[in-house]
């Protein structure tokens, strides 16, 4: 169950906590609730109606038909017109236009080629994985499982509330509220969601077995999620939103490598809760490393499209061959290598941004 903090309140529309996915938090702290924010006075109900009803029926009197005011939506901007959105409705409208902009592709592996699956953004390729099977990984990558478990004793805590809440950890590093950085926690969960559509098709089409399936001693310490592993979801989305709120937090443009490098708050919050993940006996560091790769990448994307940048960086993750453990110092190696993750640029398309978003961006930006 989803553990509730100042940051987070996460509802259960987007919950997918019975797989252990903190995709849940879709709530921008509680501004989900429409009978706190979007009605005069409370939920609606049959009395409330009726006494709405004879209400207007003794005030109103006689009346023709005929209009006594103007609409103010007449000519207002989007950004006007978005305000006015209750939370569920902006929502739908932002990961319409994010969702738009990607795509998922996978092609079987072959006989002498790998699995691989391909993020493209606006058509062109923004990120590759190729993903092992399950004899490198039960050979290279199961002896870290062992490793791992003698830290389960004093990650409970931070595992258990991870399966639900992961926005809560980055809380820890700057002030996050619905009040004060409205925009910034609407960004950082429409990131969520987005994560979401991106790493679940390719969960499903890599299908890569978790570590129970190859050893009966692994005895996970929370329930294994049905879906594949690999990429790891909570690694995919840690990443994406240690890469979105450094660019926030800090009110500047970053570079996600220099700031993995130089181990900012963020990212550190990030590789703790990926590790945690292999801690529990659900992930291999492969797949920890192969959703780092991902959430950078995807969440860098964003940012340089949001900021009007000419170009966004590619990357290829050869997760076929990948036999390391996972850390932001391993992370960092395999960046610079380019024979574990190979970095290329991306020329940006003008225009895929629309004026409301544009304008979210600048006001977020202006929360920090």
């Amino acid at each position: 169950m989803p553990v509730s903090g100042p940051y987070n309140s996460q509802n259960s529309q987007n919950s997918q906590n019975s797989q252990n996915s903190q995709n849940s938090q879709n709530s921008q702290n509680s501004q989900n609730s429409q009978a706190s924010e979007n009605s005069q006075a409370g939920p609606d109900n049959t009395f409330s109606s009726a006494a709405l009803g004879t209400a207007r029926d003794g005030t109103v009197g006689y009346w023709d038909g005929s209009a006594d005011r103007t609409p103010k939506q007449d000519g207002r901007s989007g950004w006007d017109a978005l305000r006015a959105m209750a939370t569920g409705p902006r929502r739908g409208l932002m990961d319409a236009c994010l969702h738009g902009m990607f795509g998922v592709t996978l092609e079987a592996r072959a006989k002498d080629k790998p699995a691989t699956g391909t993020v493209a953004l606006n058509g062109a390729t923004l990120v590759t994985l190729e993903a092992p099977t399950s004899a490198f990984l039960a050979d290279e990558q199961l002896p870290y499982l062992r490793t791992y478990a003698d830290l389960r004793g004093d990650r409970l805590n931070e595992i258990i509330m991870q399966t639900g809440d992961i926005q809560s950890f980055f809380g820890l590093v700057g002030y996050m509220s619905p009040d004060a950085t409205k925009w910034s926690l609407a960004l950082n969960q429409a990131m969520l969601r987005l994560c979401t559509m991106i790493e679940m098709p390719l969960k499903h089409g890599f299908d890569v077995a978790r570590p129970i399936a190859m050893s009966r001693k692994v005895q996970p310490m929370i329930q294994t999620p049905g879906h594949g592993a690999w990429p790891s979801g909570h690694a995919t989305e840690a990443f994406a939103c240690a890469t979105l709120l450094s660019r926030l937090f800090l009110n500047a443009s970053v570079d996600p490598v220099e700031q993995i490098k130089a181990g900012n708050e963020l990212y550190r919050h990030a590789e703790r809760i990926a590790m945690n993940r292999t801690v529990a006996g659900v992930h291999f560091p492969t797949d920890s490393m192969a959703g780092a790769v991902l959430g950078v990448t995807v969440a860098e994307a964003l940012i340089n499209l949001l900021d009007g940048a000419p170009q966004t960086r590619t990357r290829v993750f050869h997760g076929s061959v990948y036999d390391g453990d996972f850390s932001l110092g391993r992370m960092v190696q395999a960046l610079a290598t380019q024979t574990e993750i190979k970095t290329g640029t991306l020329s940006l398309t003008p225009g895929m941004v629309p004026g409301w978003l544009a304008k979210m961006w600048d006001e977020a930006k202006d929360e920090w």
